[in-house]
């Protein structure tokens, strides 16, 4: 897709297209002169998040405010800023919070590869999304969503194991691959405990282009929203 037409997908301008290329919001899948070719899944993802008043959270306050949403402890974010994420919780919605959370990873890379045991007991990718439910029936069963059927792998997995975990599993990039995975850029109280909250699990939903599956993670996120206030 090119920039004039996400622009229009968007209702934004064309350089407001580039800033969210750089922000990595659109994913670029490669540049012609100065031109760049945008993937279409990402800009539907963007256009089905819609912009929300206010600057997205950064990649730690967007984990501490999923963790704070789900009941965990947050000790590790100073008390200041965990009261203001409380107040901007307890006037969010939804859709607010999935577009605050959004850069809870750096960077989501679409991959394909044989993908079969990258989650699992000791693995350096930490189920998400879909793969968290189908790792969890009774996740699975909060959200209404059946597990077992779900293709491919979605997982987080710190910046500096992506290029082991991918030599291991043969992955290579493709904007159409199975596996899905979203990097942070160090691995947070949060996800040492070696599973993502349901408030994450519910942001990650939210951001699939199954309408059942987004569905699902809104209503989840907020109950979550509900019962915090």
């Amino acid at each position: 897709m090119s920039v004039v037409d996400a622009a229009a997908a968007l209702g934004v301008t064309s350089r407001q297209v580039e800033r969210l290329a750089q922000a990595g919001d659109v994913v670029v899948t490669r540049r012609v002169g100065r031109s760049l070719l945008l993937d279409s899944s990402s800009v539907h993802r963007c256009a089905q998040m819609g912009r929300r008043r206010g600057r997205p959270w950064s990649e730690q306050a967007a984990w501490g405010a999923l963790a704070l949403l789900s009941g965990g402890s947050v000790d590790w974010l100073q008390s200041a800023h965990r009261a203001r994420l409380r107040d901007r919780l307890r006037r969010s919605t939804a859709d607010e919070v999935a577009y605050l959370a959004r850069r809870r990873q750096t960077r989501v890379l679409r991959m394909r590869g044989w993908g079969g045991e990258m989650i699992g007991p000791g693995s350096v990718l930490i189920a998400g999304g879909v793969s968290a439910l189908d790792a969890d029936p009774g996740l699975a069963e909060r959200f209404g969503v059946t597990t077992g059927h779900h293709e491919g792998v979605e997982g987080y997995v710190q910046a500096a194991h992506v290029e082991a975990i991918a030599d291991a599993f043969g992955l290579v990039p493709d904007l159409e691959g199975d596996v899905t995975l979203r990097v942070v850029s160090e691995v947070s109280p949060v996800l040492a405990e070696g599973a993502v909250p349901v408030a994450v699990v519910a942001a990650d939903l939210m951001e699939s282009l199954s309408t059942r599956e987004c569905s699902a993670g809104a209503r989840v996120l907020q109950e979550l929203l509900d019962s915090f206030r």
